[in-house]
């Protein structure tokens, strides 16, 4: 749900805009000129679902048309004395939402702020449902509708190797929609239905709604006849329980280096508790418990747990890490149950072996400059080593692929 304090948008020291997802990158700026006036366009930060682009147009005895995507947050200009229009417009899901303008006289040789107050225009409903990478629900399909009075839609939902989801189209601000949502097995049977009613205003214009538990052992024992109409408008808490086999997968790391670390992603729909889980890795040729993680230690569902050096940004857990580029073994154990386990080998070791100990086993693209990056859609196939790739660091984020 969308804070009210962010019901308006301002542009200051020239435009302040939405950003995307962090406010850290900027145009170079221009030069000091005494004949134009300095106009530094900069962001406020602001999160929507599918948000698409910023778009400002400037207006005056020159045009200058900026689209900023994510991560953008601002823009540095040097404008004509003159008058001049300021246009915003902020896209998600493939829609105008927000738009705003202002009027201003330009001066030689001054710095300018100008303040933009956006305004909804349009509104969306966005609904996102974690499958877990193994699907234990059985999700197949789903459809979520709407009706406001003689006007229905209906919009069936969109699978991904993690989630299921699906946007509506353009909502009218001011209007109450009854939404009803439903999620089918692969054979037809109704393992969930939601009912609630919204009203799409200038507050509340893009909604994001995220069912965090739906389980598996309590969902597939209730027939569809006896199911009851669920009210639901924010989040449903996840179960809080031990790690099973299989609910935690590695999903990146890096070896031989001062930032060298290993993430794991939690795959489950609930939130684990790590409590007696420990951190195994081959260190100086033997395999041994790196670190005991913390008994404070939960895991959401669709998070992950980065396990690094002191001098780490972005690290959860602190552990020092001696992992060879040659070849080595990881592990996720809890008590005795082992939760996730991984050996990679790379290409140069494979390449230079003559013993043939590593037929048929396909190497991992050990790098000294970048980490290896499983994409989740690959995990079922994690021991192969064409899975993965090479990226930039990409921490509690889905994998960053260089090619």
């Amino acid at each position: 749900m969308r804070d009210s304090r962010l019901q308006k948008i301002l542009f200051t020291l020239s435009l302040f805009a939405i950003c995307m997802a962090g406010c850290s990158q900027s145009e170079k700026t221009e030069g000091p000129n005494p004949l134009k006036t300095s106009v530094h366009l900069d962001a406020v930060c602001k999160s929507l679902p599918l948000t698409d682009s910023l778009v400002l147009d400037l207006v005056g005895p020159d045009t200058f048309h900026v689209v900023l995507g994510d991560l953008e947050a601002s823009v540095d200009k040097l404008l004509n004395p003159g008058s001049w229009n300021f246009y915003a417009k902020y896209y998600a899901n493939g829609l105008l939402v927000q738009q705003g303008e202002v009027a201003a006289e330009l001066s030689a040789g001054e710095e300018v702020n100008i303040s933009i107050s956006m305004r909804a225009v349009a509104g969306f409903l966005f609904v996102r449902i974690p499958l877990g990478l193994t699907n234990p629900m059985d999700i197949a399909s789903g459809e979520l509708s709407l009706v406001s009075g003689k006007d229905s839609q209906s919009y069936p939902l969109s699978f991904t190797a993690e989630a299921a989801t699906v946007s509506t189209g353009m909502l009218v601000i001011g209007q109450t929609y009854d939404v009803h949502l439903e999620l089918f097995s692969s054979s037809g049977e109704l393992l969930y239905q939601m009912d609630s009613q919204v009203l799409i205003d200038g507050e509340n214009f893009a909604l994001n709604w995220e069912l965090n538990s739906l389980h598996a052992d309590v969902s597939l024992s209730i027939k569809s006849d006896s199911l009851s109409t669920f009210s639901a408008t924010a989040f449903l808490p996840s179960k809080l329980r031990a790690p099973k086999a299989g609910d935690l997968t590695i999903t990146e790391f890096m070896t031989e280096g001062k930032d060298e670390f290993v993430e794991y992603y939690n795959a489950s729909l609930d939130t684990l508790d790590l409590q007696g889980c420990s951190l195994w890795a081959t260190s100086s040729s033997s395999f041994k418990s790196m670190v005991e993680i913390p008994e404070t230690v939960l895991l959401p569902p669709d998070a992950f747990l980065i396990f690094g050096n002191d001098s780490m940004p972005g690290r959860d857990i602190p552990v020092k890490l001696s992992m060879p580029g040659t070849k080595g073994s990881i592990a996720l154990r809890c008590g005795e149950l082992t939760i996730d386990s991984l050996f990679y080998v790379s290409e140069k070791t494979v390449t230079a072996d003559t013993t043939g100990a590593y037929a048929g086993i396909s190497p991992f693209a050990v790098d000294s400059k970048w980490s290896l990056q499983l994409p989740l859609e690959n995990y079922k196939n994690r021991e192969n080593g064409l899975s993965w790739c090479n990226g930039e660091f990409s921490l509690h984020q889905k994998a960053n692929c260089a090619d």
